[in-house]
């Protein structure tokens, strides 16, 4: 196809900024990179698709959209390169004042890979999407909230409830203070799973039923899916198998709500 060939659309699919106007896009699934901080999981660089076909509705049929930087001799489209890269952290950065970032950000708009581009072809897998500067200012701003929240939970936490706590997380340390110490960097780097663990209502049984596990008074018995006394084996609770279940949880939530006698008497048991 000739340049003039392309983006032949109708004046209502137009998409310009403004001189002082900036627009940011970001590639999708970047992921931090838990070994290297500060760094995130993402190709080196991601080249763009410079054409692309989209449905105008005015006109009721599908034009080929390209981004093209300029036509050579012959009138053959030289397409722009638009690259998202790990230099970057994924995004791509577009101001109005820049007649280059105007032919991109035209293209990126009405682009079937653009996430947020509410009329694509939704049989096109997205590929980036427009940020929306505000809403994650507000998102950050109530992650951070959060965050405060949860470590000045973790610091007030009395040692009984630091432990039930420390124990519902997968955290062991040998001395209080690197319990506490554990709980406040995981309450900073995951608050609402720290979160969800302190306020929930079956903890204490929970901390109860594992340490009742641990001094082999209580046992899992994985061949049945049941929790059973370990002198008698007498059938406690049987559960269904499920990928992720939090199985000592389950039981501690039944015994509380159905069988309250059995729960005392495994605490009892303890001592």
């Amino acid at each position: 196809m000739k340049a003039s060939e392309y983006n032949q659309f109708s004046p209502a699919l137009k998409k310009t900024m403004k001189p002082d106007e900036r627009a940011t896009y970001r590639i999708l699934n970047v992921k931090p990179d838990n070994d290297n901080p500060g760094k995130f999981l993402m190709p080196s660089a991601y080249q763009i698709r410079p054409t692309d076909v989209v449905y105008d509705k005015m006109k009721n049929d599908f034009v080929t959209i390209a981004a093209i930087e300029r036509q050579d001799n012959d009138g053959n489209p030289v397409f722009l390169n638009i690259v998202f890269t790990s230099a970057n952290m994924g995004y791509l950065f577009l101001n109005g004042s820049n007649p280059v970032h105007q032919k991109i950000y035209q293209y990126l708009e009405l682009s079937n890979y653009n996430e947020s581009n509410k009329d694509r072809n939704m049989e096109y897998e997205a590929v980036f999407y427009r940020v929306d500067n505000k809403k994650e200012a507000m998102e950050e701003r109530q992650m951070r909230k959060l965050i405060v929240k949860a470590v000045n939970i973790a610091l007030d936490l009395d040692d009984k409830k630091a432990k039930e706590v420390a124990l519902a997380l997968g955290i062991d340390a040998e001395s209080m203070e690197e319990i506490r110490n554990l709980l406040e960097d995981y309450a900073g780097d995951e608050p609402e799973e720290f979160m969800a663990v302190v306020e929930r209502s079956s903890l204490e049984s929970e901390s109860v039923l594992k340490e009742a596990i641990k001094q082999g008074i209580i046992k899992n018995n994985v061949q049945e899916s049941a929790f059973m006394w370990a002198e008698t084996e007498k059938e406690i609770y049987k559960y269904k198998k499920s990928a992720g279940k939090n199985y000592v949880k389950e039981l501690a939530e039944y015994l509380e709500e159905n069988n309250p006698n059995e729960l005392n008497a495994i605490k009892t048991r303890l001592g």
